[in-house]
């Protein structure tokens, strides 16, 4: 799953100068590797800090150099699995203009547990929904935007090693 997520974070690290923040909407059974996914994503977008489950604190912020980019993007790492009401989503203090909303270069949301969101953060730029199999995990990532169309294609055309190991399926 580390593997994949750093594929995954360098189709993203592609789209590093968007003025709009890319949104990665995460969905999935427990226990398939959602947070793990995103860790492998972060430390291909070069954040240095350490990598922890938002589950407690529902919201990490993290600095980002993906390679190639000068200034550093804002990437917020969000664990929605404990809101049960979307009105939750408000008291978490998000900032009103996301990442990337109004910036130079766009930042990125990573939200775990996305479908908890119940329509709050928008439609997910791309969106992944991961399952166990007998096999492994399945993993299967829509573009719902033109940018995330774009990430799913490259996410597509990459190939390492260890993405061999499972059953991943990319769609659209």
């Amino acid at each position: 799953m580390v593997a994949l997520g750093e594929a995954l974070g360098e189709a993203l690290a592609s789209f590093k100068g968007a003025r709009q923040a890319l949104v990665l909407g995460l969905d999935g059974e427990l226990g398939t590797g959602k947070t793990t996914l995103i860790g492998g994503a972060l430390r291909a977008l070069r954040v240095e800090a350490p990598v922890t489950s938002p589950t407690y604190g529902l919201v990490h912020p993290y600095a980002a150099r993906p390679s190639g980019l000068q200034a550093m993007i804002e990437v917020l790492h969000i664990d929605l699995y404990r809101l049960q009401h979307a009105w939750e989503l408000d008291e978490l203090g998000l900032p009103e203009d996301l990442p990337g909303s109004s910036a130079e270069t766009g930042g990125m949301l990573l939200v775990e547990w996305f479908e908890n969101a119940r329509g709050q953060l928008g439609t997910a730029d791309v969106a992944v929904f991961l399952s166990h199999s007998e096999r492994g995990r399945i993993v299967r990532a829509q573009g719902n935007s033109p940018s995330g169309r774009k990430v799913v294609e490259s996410l597509r055309s990459i190939s390492h090693p260890d993405l061999a190991s499972e059953p991943y399926e990319v769609l659209r």
